[in-house]
């Protein structure tokens, strides 16, 4: 006879791992530190190759202005404005960064374990059937008749 419990556990397991499980159970293997020390390395490494490509489209598109301009411009000062931006710029993504990765991991956790309690009924369920069948209790062979 079939469970119908656990097909339904094990459905809703399947459906889990195919889905949102794939990235959760990624994230559930760092430790909280570890992943969100690794997830701020990559946006720090990515945010400041796109600073530099918005800084470098900034100058193409003022180039002209740029060329005009150079020999009368401050260059320590620009260079320590587009510093103060980069730093400034990093700090704001960083801090945003720290705080969504922090609730993925949290949001994580507490999906794995829910996906960890589904899978402990159902070896509950395993267990209880390997202990029906060994008690004797399903043994039992019925007599069919013959009309074949």
């Amino acid at each position: 006879m079939i469970n119908e419990e656990k097909v339904v556990l094990m459905t809703r397991a399947s459906i889990y791992e195919e889905k949102k499980g794939k990235e959760q159970l990624k994230i559930s293997r760092y430790f909280r530190h570890d992943y969100i020390s690794l997830q701020i390395l990559y946006g720090w490494f990515f945010m400041t190759v796109s600073f530099g490509l918005c800084l470098a489209l900034w100058g193409v598109c003022n180039m002209e202005y740029l060329m005009d301009n150079l020999h009368k411009m401050d260059l320590k000062d620009f260079g320590l404005t587009m510093l103060l931006l980069y730093v400034l710029a990093v700090a704001v993504y960083m801090c945003i960064l720290y705080g969504v990765c922090a609730y993925r991991y949290h949001t994580a956790k507490k999906s794995v374990a829910s996906y960890a309690h589904t899978l402990r009924r159902i070896s509950d369920i395993y267990m209880q059937e390997k202990k029906h069948a060994a008690s004797g209790a399903g043994t039992k062979e019925k007599k069919h008749d013959s009309f074949t």
